[in-house]
C-alpha cells in the first residue's frame, strides 16, 4: 500500500440503498467529490469535502461495522475520476471481505479498466439528453458496458427520465440493455423529495419499455421517501 495519492471525499456514512435492484440493502457509502458531467437533475454537492490518504480512508471505513453491511458503495460525483487512488485503496478493502459496489455514469472506460478486478457490482446510469441535458453519450456507454461484461461483472443500468423523454432515447437504451443483457431500472426524475413525472406518463413509459425489453423495472428513489441519505 502506498500513500502516493489522495482523494477528496464528500462524506462517508452507513445507510440504506435507495435505488436499483439492491434497494433496501445496508451499505457503507463513500461519496467521492468531482464529476466529469453536469447533469441537469443532479442534487449532489461535488466540491465540498476532505482529503484522505489511502490509509486514512481505510481506517475510517474499517471504523464501521463492515461485517453486517451488504457492500461498500463507491458513489459521487464520479468515483472513477480518482481511479489512481482506487487502485491502491480497493485491494485493501477487499482484504476485509467486503463487496465493492460502484455507482458510475458509465463514461470513463479507461479508468474502469484500472480497477475492474476489484469491483463486484456496477450500477451504471444511462444519461439521456432530455433529462440530463449533456448531449448524446451513447457510444461512451456502449464501450463501458462492453468492458464490464467482458470481465463478467454484475452490471445493471439506471435511467432517470422525465416527461420529455424521446422515442429515440428509449430505443437507444433498450438497444444497449439487449446487447449486454442487463437489467434496466427506470427512475422518474425527482424535484426534491417529490416525483416530477405524472402518474400517467410513468405508466406509459413503463409500458413502452416493457414492450421492447424483457428485464425492465420501475423503481423510484425510496430513500427520499424515508427522508434519509
Amino acid at each position: 500500500m502506498t500513500e502516493q495519492y489522495k482523494a477528496k471525499i464528500n462524506e462517508i456514512f452507513d445507510s440504506i440503498q435507495g435505488e436499483g435492484p439492491y434497494i433496501g440493502y445496508r451499505q457503507l457509502f463513500v461519496r467521492f467529490c468531482g464529476c466529469n458531467l453536469l447533469c441537469d437533475y443532479c442534487d449532489t454537492e461535488f466540491n465540498q469535502g476532505d482529503m484522505y490518504s489511502v490509509s486514512e480512508l481505510l481506517n475510517k471505513v474499517k471504523s464501521f461495522d463492515l461485517e453486517h453491511i451488504h457492500s461498500v458503495s463507491l458513489t459521487g460525483g464520479e468515483p472513477l475520476l480518482q481511479y489512481e487512488f482506487l487502485k491502491d485503496f480497493l485491494p485493501e478493502i477487499k482484504k476485509t471481505g467486503a463487496k465493492i459496489y460502484l455507482e458510475t455514469n458509465g463514461t470513463l472506460t479507461k479508468a474502469l479498466k484500472n480497477v475492474l478486478e476489484y469491483i463486484d457490482i456496477i450500477s451504471m446510469d444511462f444519461k439521456i439528453d432530455s433529462s440530463a441535458k449533456i448531449g448524446d453519450i451513447y457510444s461512451s456507454h456502449d464501450e463501458f458496458l462492453k468492458t464490464a461484461k467482458e470481465a463478467q461483472k454484475e452490471v445493471f443500468a439506471k435511467l432517470v427520465f422525465d416527461e420529455n423523454i424521446k422515442d429515440y432515447e428509449i430505443n437507444e437504451c433498450v438497444s444497449l440493455a439487449k446487447k449486454y443483457d442487463i437489467p434496466l431500472i427506470l427512475q422518474p426524475k425527482m424535484n426534491g423529495n417529490n416525483i416530477s413525472v405524472s402518474q400517467d406518463k410513468i405508466l406509459k413509459i413503463f409500458e413502452t419499455f416493457t414492450e421492447k425489453y424483457h428485464d425492465v423495472r420501475m423503481i423510484g428513489q425510496v430513500h427520499k421517501f424515508f427522508d434519509i441519505k
